[in-house]
């Protein structure tokens, strides 16, 4: 699925750092929190702690919303990715070794080689992606109407 999507997608996926994701409890009360995060092609690698209320919800429902930006002062410069997708806890031991390896490849902080007995890992595969990247388009914004249309292309679905 992952060879489907454009190279600047994918790009950008592996440069940005940080993931808002939505979760919400069975009963459907919404959270939203802010990860680090690796990827695999499309998919998302984050870590939590056990009884952080993002994981007491995947535990529950693991369909999850997300979106990866950052603000720019420009707008005609803005980019980002908003998502939809199922999020798991990852279990494997060689996943989770492969996981933490491009941990401390992306964010080489003297605790990356610290111990991850006290965090969880989880990947989010989408089933759904939008890219918005204004960068090159000409985007008008009305003196009468505010705000603007950002340029989005569907990239997964």
């Amino acid at each position: 699925m992952a060879t489907d999507v454009p190279q600047p997608v994918l790009d950008y996926l592996t440069a940005a750092r940080t993931v808002t994701l939505a979760t919400a409890s069975s009963d459907g009360t919404p959270h939203a929190s802010t990860f680090m995060y690796v990827n695999d092609g499309t998919s998302i690698y984050f870590w939590s702690r056990p009884g952080s209320v993002t994981a007491a919800h995947l535990q529950k429902n693991p369909r999850v919303s997300f979106a990866i930006d950052e603000y720019v002062e420009d707008w005609n410069k803005a980019k980002g990715i908003q998502g939809d997708g199922d999020c798991r806890l990852v279990s494997d031991g060689d996943e989770v070794a492969k996981v933490v390896g491009r941990f401390a490849e992306k964010f080489p902080t003297p605790s990356s080689t610290a111990s991850t007995a006290s965090i969880t890992f989880f990947k989010i595969r989408p089933f759904s992606l939008q890219f918005i990247d204004n960068e090159g388009a000409t985007t008008h914004v009305s003196p009468d109407e505010f705000g603007m249309d950002f340029h989005r292309q569907q990239v997964l679905s």
